[in-house]
């Protein structure tokens, strides 16, 4: 039985500490007494949920007005991630270093209250780790930017950001914005966490933006508004440039579907919001970038009634699969509505587990309805076709000045440097090799050393703890566990206490190493849960240690809340277990966490959700289902017989999904290496599977089939993953003067002696921006089938874009591959010329393919990922 607490009781005791120092000069946090009002009956709510955890969070002494109300406004609308694992010092912390930065700079005293209270005062940015970054960014930022104006500052934060961060991807977890700098890098969404975190520690308010996809290529990208002076503009996060409102992301933003960010509680802003909660809003900002149209969604039963409360999710191919950019529910009348681009979705209705979908062409179509028939739903096997456009790119404008911008870049020159100048101080291999470890060999110690990168002394601290030889010590298998970023941001006191010993008396190495060594369950960050949990478990299972009593007493004891971690940052298993509320893939990892401290194998298949603990010499499946029959499987059998150097790879060209409650659930197998060795063979539970498959052209029109089939216990499904083919295009682009000359350190050659008789790749870059960094990577990714094609590849440096970080060694690029600096962008210049370019608004990179006659027969400019394989597809 849960226990509990009134709404009476509740607000007694709420009354008692929150409210225990008001007096007649009281100033409100909230002027605005029913938001006041609201947010505190809100505040209730959440403290009832909390009470769990009531002393960790809520008794905080005497307090000010203001500090009570925008604590209540923090608590009112937290994720539970916050509520189970952090106390409430901490963020009082936060609110006392917002208030600290709302007075100590001019423009604090012109923020709106409500545009203070969405987008200053909020300490979480995404699903990242939190710390105490705002606190750290304050001291250090304070005096450089006090006596700027609110403009200015905001460019300067960036720069600032920029000597601390720059592009390399990584994994979805968000790192801590602390982490980040002592790391030196973060993908796009660590980039925007960090700078967010930077702005609002100066009482700036900003917020992360999202494309949750891309329309015209695969993958996604954020970078962050902040709002000045009454307005919002935007800016790269982490990527300076001369003015506010510019990025390199300026033209692909013109061809998006959707741009959005999570407003903390309840936002009444000017913006369209896409989806509505007792916790958060998502807000629409695709008018800020883009043309855009309203549609609307319209929903009927068989005999055309309107269905209301149906879930209608707006879905953008992109990786192989159609992603879910926007969801909506039905009101009364069987209407949704959504401001999107002009682009192509499929809108897919489900209700009670029946579903109906259909693709909706923006440019043509205003709306379109769908009608979900339970009497003629039938789960059978079929396919359909269809061809998916992306918006154009529309041209972007800037008001930065010639001078402006090259002053930019030297400055960014310069950050670099500094930059530069802290990496250097990460410990070197003769550094490494000189600690001593007898659990480690030199090698390893190296391994391990260089994946920390800025957090080495944190991992020599691990080390040290356990340098004395003990062959029970698994000690490098440990580390293997981990992830590069745990390598990188993780804490030795932490990682300590998950070190264990090895006893095969218990099971075999390979089912230790499986399911009780790592320190991570899926991809959350690594906290300090095994001793907690070894410790409280066996007196809540009654000494009952099974994987049966653990999932009996979670189904009876812990409440599975979707709607209260919107954030989608895991409660810890330690929060899960003191809150006694989380969303199913806490729950998930709570599970595992909980069987590992027992001393239980147990792990979570990362692909397809599926939980599992060893039990009785096997692996065993959780939870135990009624309709579950051991060994009641299905196989499906994945074949492709085209060329193999371009097979197709999960995630890119395909996907597998199974149907869910009226959706299909995609699963992540994208990492699996295996899965373009065909024929690839899984094991699957019966059900009704969905086969993606798609082309995508490199103007990003994508040539999509849905595949539709079931899979029966102990039957063998065969399906071929080979994509539609694309149609040869032939596009006309120009043709360049190959008498052109290039010196080539310090050689002059003409453009027509670099192609041997093949065509020439040239690659126009500018090193420090993401873009670049997806084209080198992906190109390298194809290294092998361009060495064995053996033509030319040229990266070109533009003069004024040169930088000191660049360091193409690291990017295992072609044996061919040639860097070039090209002064003042001279032979960019003509080339731009001779294809009747012209406007180029450094959308970067400017890819090519010229034939040795001179014909351009290939041409891709901007972001765009898997341009390797684009390039070598068009050579073939």
């Amino acid at each position: 039985m849960k226990r509990k607490i009134t709404l009476l009781a509740l607000f007694i005791i709420g009354f008692s500490t929150i409210y225990s120092c008001k007096n007649d000069k009281e100033i409100h946090f909230i002027s605005d007494a029913k938001i006041r009002q609201e947010v505190h009956e809100d505040y209730l709510k959440r403290k009832e949920i909390a009470a769990p955890r009531n002393n960790e969070l809520f008794e905080l002494g005497k307090l000010t007005t203001e500090e009570q109300e925008a604590l209540e406004f923090l608590y009112a609308y937290m994720p539970l991630s916050d509520l189970g694992d952090y106390d409430g010092n901490f963020f009082l912390n936060q609110v006392r270093y917002s208030f600290k930065a709302r007075d100590y700079f001019t423009w604090g005293k012109t923020i709106p209250e409500d545009i203070f209270r969405h987008f200053v005062l909020v300490y979480r940015v995404n699903n990242e780790n939190l710390d105490s970054g705002r606190m750290v960014f304050f001291e250090e930022l304070k005096d450089r930017v006090k006596d700027m104006s609110m403009y200015d500052a905001a460019l300067e934060v960036n720069h600032w950001c920029h000597e601390k961060v720059t592009y390399r991807p990584s994994d979805g977890r968000t790192s801590a914005p602390l982490a980040t700098i002592r790391t030196g890098f973060g993908r796009c969404g660590e980039e925007s966490t960090f700078t967010v975190t930077a702005m609002r520690s100066v009482g700036i308010p900003a917020r992360q933006c999202y494309t949750p996809r891309w329309a015209h290529t695969d993958n996604n990208h954020a970078w962050v508004e902040v709002w000045v002076d009454g307005q919002w503009y935007y800016l790269g996060a982490c990527e300076p440039d001369a003015e506010l409102n510019m990025g390199w992301f300026d033209i692909p933003a013109t061809r998006t579907m959707m741009v959005h960010s999570n407003a903390y509680g309840k936002y009444h802003g000017k913006e369209e919001v896409n989806y509505q909660t007792d916790l958060f809003s998502t807000v629409n900002m695709l008018p800020n970038y883009t043309e855009n149209k309203k549609i609307e969604i319209t929903v009927v039963d068989g005999e055309n009634n309107p269905i209301a409360d149906a879930t209608v999710k707006f879905k953008l191919y992109n990786h192989a699969e159609f992603f879910t950019i926007a969801t909506q529910h039905t009101n009364n009348e069987g209407k949704a509505r959504l401001t999107t681009g002009y682009g192509d979705l499929l809108i897919w209705a489900f209700k009670d587990g029946y579903y109906a979908y259909d693709q909706i062409k923006v440019r043509e179509q205003d709306g379109l309805t769908l009608t979900i028939d339970p009497a003629n739903q039938k789960h059978h096997d079929y396919s359909v076709d269809y061809d998916m456009n992306p918006p154009a790119a529309k041209a972007v404008t800037s008001k930065a000045t010639k001078e402006k911008i090259e002053l930019t870049d030297k400055r960014k020159q310069y950050e670099d440097s500094l930059r530069n100048a802290y990496l250097a101080t990460f410990m070197t291999e003769e550094q490494a090799r000189s600690i001593k470890n007898d659990n480690l060999t030199s090698d390893q110690i190296w391994a391990i050393i260089k994946k920390s990168e800025g957090n080495y002394a944190e991992v020599i601290k691990l080390m040290n703890l356990f340098a004395e030889k003990n062959e029970a010590l698994l000690l490098n298998e440990f580390f293997a566990s981990m992830s590069d970023k745990d390598h990188r941001d993780g804490n030795a006191a932490i990682l300590q206490q998950h070190v264990t010993l090895f006893d095969p008396a218990n099971y075999p190495k390979e089912v230790y190493l499986k399911g009780i060594i790592s320190p991570r369950i899926a991809n959350e960050g690594i906290r300090p849960w095994r001793n907690y949990l070894a410790d409280k478990m066996p007196n809540v299972l009654n000494n009952d240690i099974t994987p049966a009593a653990v999932m009996d007493w979670i189904e009876n004891n812990i409440i599975v809340d979707e709607d209260g971690n919107y954030h989608n940052c895991p409660v810890t298993p330690r929060g899960v277990f003191e809150l006694r509320r989380a969303d199913q893939r806490s729950i998930d990892i709570f599970f595992v966490a909980a069987c590992r401290s027992l001393n239980i194998p147990s792990y979570k298949d990362l692909a397809t959700g599926q939980l599992y603990a060893y039990e009785n010499g096997e692996w065993n499946k959780y939870p135990i289902r009624e309709e579950q029959v051991k060994g009641a499987v299905g196989t499906l059998v994945l074949t492709y017989k085209g060329d193999m150097e371009t097979a197709p790879k999960y995630g890119y060209q395909y996907t597998i999904a199974k149907e869910e409650n009226g959706d299909f659930k995609t699963f992540e197998y994208r990492y699996d290496e295996e899965m373009s060795s065909f024929p690839v063979t899984l094991e699957l539970e019966p059900g009704y599977y969905l086969l993606t498959l798609g082309n995508r052209y490199f103007d990003g029109d994508v040539l999509s089939r849905l595949e539709f089939f079931n899979i029966a216990a102990y039957q063998t499904v065969t399906k071929d993953v080979t994509p539609r083919p694309l149609e040869p295009r032939d596009m006309n682009y120009g043709s360049i003067d190959m008498n052109y000359q290039l010196d080539l350190n310090g050689t002059q050659k003409n453009i027509s002696d670099l192609t041997n008789g093949k065509a020439l790749i040239v690659c126009f870059i500018d090193p420090s921006r993401e873009p670049t960094t997806h084209l080198l990577r992906d190109i390298g990714e194809y290294k092998q089938q361009f060495d064995k094609w053996g033509g030319n590849m040229l990266f070109v440096i533009p003069s004024e874009k040169e930088t000191s970080s660049f360091n193409p060694q690291k990017w295992n690029l072609p044996k061919t591959a040639t860097i070039f600096v090209d002064q003042e962008s001279a032979w960019m210049n003509n080339i731009f010329k001779s294809t009747n370019q012209l406007e180029f608004k450094d959308n970067y990179p400017a890819v090519y393919i010229i034939e040795p006659n001179g014909k351009v027969i290939f041409k891709s400019e901007g972001y765009r990922i898997g341009t390797g394989e684009l390039l070598y597809k068009s050579l073939k």
